[in-house]
């Protein structure tokens, strides 16, 4: 094997080769892709149930109708723990009501999760994925990593790595905020 398909087996592998340039934040995104009607269509967001912090359980589908943010974060990412109080705090507060958002712990000791809410002060939703299983739902493959799923249930964007307060704002207005196509998946 020559080193030029070496390369492209591994990028494949990884699945770089998968996610597109995005206007947002460069290639760390993955948009869907436009139907030829113009309307955007993605992957329908995971069915399983999940722990929250409250010790209550939930699916994904308890938040349609509404847009909704899912952050994967964890104790263990440095730049996980300066993206819950630089981006998302904020733009969870200028958004209000309008965006419905969903922290999704990864991989933590529960002390250490409950530390960090406590440290940054987040006030959304928190949900627990001690074995990494409803991250793997998502197709992560690092982290950090955030969701952005339609008022219907459909993957609209995935990003990896790190969002600014200005990124996400941006990433927000565009695909929910819109027009009606994007807030809903096109249905």
């Amino acid at each position: 094997m020559t080193a030029t398909s070496s390369a492209g087996l591994i990028a494949a592998v990884v699945g770089v080769g998968f996610f597109a340039a995005s206007p947002f934040t460069g290639s760390d995104s993955r948009p869907v892709a436009a139907s030829a009607s113009g309307v955007t269509q993605g992957p329908a967001a995971p069915s399983a149930t999940f722990a929250l912090f409250d010790d209550s359980t939930t699916t994904l589908a308890a938040y349609r109708g509404q847009p909704l943010v899912v952050n994967f974060w964890a104790s263990w990412c440095p730049s996980r723990v300066a993206e819950l109080s630089e981006a998302i705090a904020p733009v969870q507060a200028q958004f209000g009501a309008a965006v419905a958002w969903l922290g999704v712990n990864l991989q933590d000791e529960r002390s250490e999760a409950l530390r960090l809410i406590d440290e940054t002060g987040v006030q959304f939703d928190l949900a627990e994925d001690p074995d990494g299983a409803f991250y793997r739902e998502f197709g992560g493959f690092s982290m950090p990593f955030t969701a952005f799923i339609s008022a219907d249930g459909v993957i609209v964007e995935e990003h990896n790595g790190p969002l600014t307060q200005d990124q996400l704002e941006e990433m927000i207005e565009e695909l929910f905020l819109a027009g009606d196509a994007l807030a809903t998946g096109g249905t």
